[in-house]
């Protein structure tokens, strides 16, 4: 009996020394943010992340849940720091008057300044880990996440149960509620990426019909192009691209043969070209190999000087996230291009939010967005109901349009423009193919985008055109059968796909331009173009007007309008024009 008292007594001291340790270090930290941080991780107070639910499911029914230990791959994407202050950069950037008119950030100071506070990265990576998911990396601006993790763990780290719907005529997967976090973290992730596999970016290009094995058929030539467009007269100045360079959004690969074979008819020699490679994504041409090649071929006819660099990642949410984050990280192109896109419907509220921050940064940091507007008229979600492209929809990024180009002769003179559309065609949307247009549900309409036609209270789409109509289109050579190339190689394509390569070719050549006269470069582009749109004269016409045609919606009147913008290029023209809008290098 004095045996077990003394063990009584022992363990009855041992317990409390142990609680009395616990209440001191309680007491210690209690005051202390980490504790506090520690304990609401923990907790149970959650918070759901607005803005996180996706429109295009609104109403379907769940097929059923997902279920297993398959890996998901996130991209989380943090809170900036500063945003007022971006916005009235960005402001001042476009205003003639501001000291900062035409000055633009390094990828560096952009992180300094608006960079997400590094206390939130180590908090949301903490967590992460703590429920079994795995940070694969972290941008160097900070803003975004990569985790991965399997299906379960992320489940429970979300607080979700992620279902199957059939969308359209596939199945697809999302979570059946609002994703959630603990409640000090949720302000501090503004989208979680890869949740959902609505998203699925198409490419914007169209084949003719009947262009198997003829390389003699009509369809444009460089030189006929370049005529149409005023470019020749840049490529005559000595603009070609040459210490330019433009950044490609890809999700397929190529061949390197076919852009040879496209050099050795066209061009004095092979262009210049390297690949980054992103997610485990790799250079093996497959269903949309024509998508990047005609990127490739007509960006090489238009500026054959000029350094393409194509980022090479994976078609989802995640993955066009991290191509566009490495693109403004690197800032190594000044122009960038994509020509891949997915109904405006198709993205939650969030995913835009994210988009819109790395276009954002692009913009400080000088750097000019085209996308194309799709190849779908107005109805870009394929079904009937109007509807406009992402990410061209974005007001910090130049939507291209689609006309149908006429010219005088082989020389490639400019004749005739109208709208494209093919009502017709029906292997895409409801009611045929056209240049995609129309009004944004999500952005409303950016300062510059003002003038005459323009009136909607949002974002308006296209902001610019040039030929798209695969029936007069462009003469390109693929052999990739997978894509529709036939083994003879030469075709001739259309769509919006080509003529955003085509936009940006003639960009870079502008810019090419403005730094030999000791001009600062074009920059985010947008309001630069509006501005020349909105001018009461000008010395040379840098638009042409397009008036006739429509895109299965909206019909093409004089001034802007919502099937062909402000107009196609005369890009010598715009170039000279720019002179008198733009400041001296060395003031930028």
């Amino acid at each position: 009996m004095e045996l077990l008292s003394c063990r009584s007594r022992f363990y009855q001291r041992f317990l409390f020394m142990f609680l009395l340790g616990h209440i001191m270090a309680a007491s210690l930290f209690s005051h202390s943010a980490d504790f506090v941080q520690a304990r609401e991780l923990v907790g149970t107070m959650r918070k759901t992340l607005a803005g996180q639910m996706i429109p295009a499911l609104r109403g379907l029914p769940v097929q059923s849940f997902l279920t297993g230990n398959a890996t998901l791959h996130l991209s989380i994407s943090l809170q900036m720091r500063n945003e007022a202050s971006l916005h009235a950069l960005l402001a001042a950037q476009n205003d003639p008057h501001s000291s900062w008119y035409h000055r633009y950030l390094t990828p560096q100071e952009f992180t300094r300044r608006f960079g997400a506070d590094p206390a939130s990265v180590k908090m949301v990576g903490t967590y992460m880990q703590q429920q079994g998911l795995h940070v694969v990396g972290v941008a160097p601006n900070r803003l975004l996440m990569n985790v991965d993790g399997p299906l379960p763990a992320v489940e429970r780290a979300f607080g979700v149960r992620i279902a199957q719907y059939r969308a359209e005529s596939r199945m697809v997967y999302a979570p059946t509620t609002v994703p959630s976090l603990p409640s000090a973290l949720a302000d501090r992730v503004v989208h979680v990426g890869g949740l959902d596999s609505v998203a699925r970016y198409r490419p914007s290009y169209r084949l003719h019909a009947s262009a198997q094995n003829e390389q003699a058929r009509t369809g444009y030539t460089p030189l006929q192009l370049r005529t149409a467009y005023g470019i020749q007269s840049l490529l005559q100045d000595g603009e070609d691209g040459t210490n330019q360079a433009i950044a490609f959004v890809e999700l397929d690969g190529f061949k390197p043969s076919d852009i040879a074979s496209f050099a050795g008819m066209y061009l004095p020699a092979v262009p210049k070209y390297r690949i980054i490679l992103l997610d485990g994504a790799t250079n093996v041409p497959r269903s949309n190999a024509a998508e990047v090649e005609l990127d490739m071929e007509v960006t090489a006819a238009i500026a054959p000087g000029a350094e393409q660099i194509l980022y090479i990642g994976q078609n989802s949410a995640q993955g066009i996230n991290n191509i566009y984050t490495q693109i403004v990280n690197d800032d190594l192109a000044k122009v960038v291009s994509t020509s891949w896109g997915t109904c405006e419907a198709a993205l939650d509220p969030s995913e835009h939010a994210v988009l819109n921050t790395i276009f954002e940064q692009g913009a400080a940091q000088g750097q000019a967005f085209f996308a194309a507007t799709g190849d779908l008229g107005a109805y870009d979600c394929q079904n009937y109901t109007l509807a406009v492209d992402s990410p061209a929809d974005n007001p910090y990024v130049v939507g291209v349009g689609g006309t149908s180009l006429t010219t005088y002769d082989q020389s490639g003179g400019y004749k005739y423009e109208k709208a494209w559309s093919c009502s017709s065609c029906l292997d895409g949307g409801p009611y045929g193919d056209g240049g995609g247009g129309g009004v944004s549900s999500i952005y409303s309409r950016p300062s510059y985008q003002s003038g005459p036609g323009i009136y909607s209270l949002y974002r308006a789409v296209p902001d610019v055109s040039a030929n798209a109509d695969p029936e007069a289109g462009y003469k390109i050579y693929c052999t990739v059968q997978l894509s529709g190339c036939p083994t003879s190689g030469w075709m001739i394509a259309g769509g919006t796909s080509a003529a955003t390569p085509l936009w940006t070719g003639l960009m870079v050549e502008v810019n090419q331009y403005l730094a030999k006269q000791h001009k600062a470069g074009i920059g985010n582009a947008l309001a630069s173009l509006y501005a020349l749109y909105k001018a009461l004269e000008l010395k040379y016409p840098a638009f042409h007007d397009i008036t006739d045609g429509n895109n299965l919606y909206y019909s093409a009147t004089a001034h802007y309008d919502l099937a062909t913008g402000i107009g196609s290029p005369d890009a010598w023209n715009l170039a000279r024009d720019l002179l008198a809008f733009l400041p001296d290098s060395e003031k930028t």
